[in-house]
């Protein structure tokens, strides 16, 4: 008899275990405690117990979210809408448009008063510093009340220590690809909108820090990773991919020069657009801005020296 009691007793604590719930710390379902999969978003349960959702009056609060196609490693992507489908498609129009509407203004009052001033360094200097100092408080009156959302993890080291270790793989595969191509073209040089920048940031290397190497990556970023990736991602990843990274490459290709040398630069945009896409798909857009700044900043400061030190 003690030994079927014990029996019992055992049988019946077992039975009581396996019914036991417990939540799931990321989607909030309640599943049976032996579970470690949640079986509804597939979030590891000793993963993310750490990190519970909120729960008030019975209601569960759970963000919106998106399938990762791989659930673990370099390839688990973000899973947080920043912003609205609106808002991102009105990121990108603010760019895209904001520099056409700007540069036509300019080219307008420039034919009234002086036909060459556009052509000269200093005017040049001055509608890219306008467009890119309008277009950013565009940007930053269409994010509105989202600010939390979009620049939630600028306190974190992690968004400065993968920002800056991505931003010197941009530099490395930039470089790579130029000597690589310079190796099969011999004496084939920088692009129209390199050699613009060059000469802008020679001729204005303070505005230029400030603007090309904060405020246009973050203008970029707004409207290209946030923006428009982030729509097409909605609705096909991988076209997000390819879409915002051909569209970025051709953003900085000028139909009007020499096309052979355009061309062969274009390559370098694209891979550039590829991992700035990744880098923000699964960090954040606070990560990929970073990514950006360090690229930009880095080669400015570069050609800062080599201009007035060498």
């Amino acid at each position: 008899m003690p030994f079927l009691t014990n029996y019992n007793i055992i049988r019946r604590r077992a039975k009581d275990r396996m019914n036991e719930k417990k939540k799931c710390p990321n989607c909030g379902l309640l599943i049976d405690s032996d579970i470690e999969k949640c079986p509804y978003c597939g979030a590891l349960i000793s993963e993310c117990e750490n990190k519970p959702n909120v729960v008030e009056s019975g209601v569960i609060e759970v963000k919106k979210t998106k399938k990762a196609t791989f659930p673990h490693g370099i390839f688990t992507f973000s899973r947080v809408e920043e912003v609205s489908s609106l808002k991102r498609i009105s990121l990108f129009l603010s760019v895209i448009l904001g520099l056409t509407i700007i540069t036509s203004i300019f080219y307008f009052f420039s034919s009234k008063f002086n036909p060459y001033f556009l052509t000269s360094i200093t005017g040049n200097a001055m509608l890219n510093f306008s467009a890119y100092l309008i277009i950013f408080g565009c940007c930053l009156l269409i994010i509105n009340k989202d600010y939390k959302n979009v620049f939630s993890k600028y306190g974190k080291s992690r968004t400065y220590l993968y920002g800056i270790g991505y931003g010197f793989l941009l530099l490395l595969i930039s470089a790579t690809y130029s000597a690589f191509v310079r190796t099969i073209f011999p004496g084939v040089g920088e692009n129209n909108n390199e050699n613009s920048i060059n000469k802008i940031i020679a001729a204005y290397p303070i505005f230029s820090l400030i603007v090309f190497a904060f405020i246009g990556p973050m203008c970029e970023e707004f409207a290209y990773r946030l923006g428009l990736f982030g729509f097409v991602r909605n609705y096909k990843r991988i076209a997000a991919y390819i879409i915002t990274a051909l569209i970025f490459g051709f953003i900085h290709f000028d139909f009007s020069g020499n096309l052979k040398v355009e061309f062969l630069n274009l390559p370098s945009y694209v891979l550039s657009g590829l991992l700035l896409c990744y880098v923000y798909d699964k960090e954040g857009i606070e990560t990929s801005t970073i990514t950006h700044i360090t690229n930009n900043l880095i080669a400015i400061i570069f050609t800062i020296y080599s201009v007035f030190f060498l």
